[in-house]
């Protein structure tokens, strides 16, 4: 069964007023369709000409990305799209795209899903992998065709490990230890004893491992980076740095938590998932992803950059302090039992009556399905369509 999906649609000429028909993608696989990929990052995918007149443009169109190869999805809104509207577009096209997956093959990955402002959104985050790839393939290779050298995924647990003459990475053996702490002071003493973990370079480089190791199709590695760098991320406030230390900069996964805020709540989401967006050095790594959009021409983006710049900048000087995280909301609600119970969540956690509650359910509803635990799925769905009646009820 095909992943791809093309539609005939119904168009106008801007010029002339001719009506026409044309073929637009509205969901496009990197594997299946590798030419109309190559025109995605070209900027030229989706394009049409009027018959009548000649005149050439984008067909205004939504699409979703899938690249099975990278885990990778990304959603663009069609052009002008009212926030409700680019929402029940981006869930009738990903309920196509999991359909269209045998139950066997469908990955977790497949519940995250970047947003992109427009198409040429997409070519940016394509590009920037791209580039992120060439960084970190840039590595000499042995005579059996192994990578040596930058990078390499985590090693397993000593009790799993051959015995080997050369020591692991620290940096390494600290994300092992991240991920065996069990609790708040486990994480203390493991931070405590690899200060590794709060350098600065030390995302960026766990990002590259972990596209090293989607590469190498060594997923349960790269999933085990992803959630590293989202601890880090989340305890990097709260550890305070040497006097002279650099702080850590703003991870992908913040930015892009950043580009999806619409709304006071799900700014407020985001800071409270990472708190690094609250520091003043984060202000500066925003001017500089502004300056790097305007330098590509991407004037939609800078623009989304500058307007979220200013809201922290808000936040920052009313001092404050983020809420629970809306996983924290999100977990509460799953587990409360009986009316009474997810009242006192909702009284507590009233993010759950915002719109990125309900994106946050249907996503994790999407993941539990794709790992086939199809009674949660189906627990979070339930939950979510109490949260969308009691907002009505408001």
């Amino acid at each position: 069964m095909s992943i791809a999906y093309q539609e005939q649609v119904q168009l106008a000429c801007p010029a002339c007023g001719a009506p026409f028909e044309a073929s637009v993608w509205l969901i496009l696989d990197a594997q299946e369709q590798p030419a109309e990929d190559a025109a995605l990052r070209r900027g030229e995918l989706n394009r049409v000409t009027c018959p009548s007149c000649g005149t050439s443009g984008p067909a205004g169109a939504p699409l979703l990305y899938h690249d099975g190869a990278a885990r990778r999805v990304i959603f663009a809104p069609a052009p002008g799209s009212a926030e409700h509207e680019w929402r029940e577009q981006a869930r009738d096209l990903h309920a196509l795209l999991v359909g269209s997956i045998p139950e066997e093959q469908r990955r977790p990955y497949l519940a995250d899903i970047d947003i992109a402002q427009d198409l040429d959104g997409v070519a940016h985050l394509l590009g920037r992998m791209a580039r992120r790839r060439r960084g970190a393939g840039a590595t000499e290779r042995g005579r059996d065709g192994e990578a040596m050298g930058a990078v390499a995924p985590p090693v397993a647990p000593a009790r799993e490990r051959p015995e080997a003459n050369d020591a692991p990475p620290p940096l390494l053996v600290a994300v092992e230890a991240l991920l065996g702490a069990d609790s708040p002071a486990e994480l203390d003493a493991v931070l405590h004893a690899h200060p590794v973990l709060l350098d600065a370079t030390t995302d960026r480089t766990l990002a590259q491992l972990a596209e090293v190791a989607r590469e190498q199709r060594a997923y349960e590695v790269a999933e085990s980076l992803h959630q590293a760098r989202a601890l880090l991320a989340r305890v990097g406030a709260s550890v305070a740095p040497a006097p002279d230390a650099e702080p850590a900069r703003l991870s992908e996964a913040a930015v892009s938590a950043l580009l999806q805020a619409h709304s006071a709540a799900e700014l407020d989401a985001a800071v409270a998932t990472y708190p690094l967006l609250l520091h003043p050095r984060s202000d500066i790594q925003i001017g500089e992803l502004v300056e790097h959009a305007l330098d590509e021409g991407n004037e939609r983006l800078a623009a989304d950059l500058e307007d979220r710049r200013e809201a922290l900048a808000r936040l920052r000087a009313t001092g404050a302090a983020p809420g629970p995280t809306l996983d924290e909301a999100i977990e509460a609600l799953l587990v409360a039992e009986g009316e009474a119970a997810i009242a006192e969540v909702i009284d507590a956690y009233p993010v759950l009556l915002e719109e990125v509650a309900a994106r946050a359910l249907w996503e994790f509803a999407a993941e539990a399905h794709a790992s086939g635990d199809e009674e949660l799925a189906r627990y979070a769905v339930e939950c979510r369509e109490l949260l969308r009646r009691i907002r009505e009820q408001l």
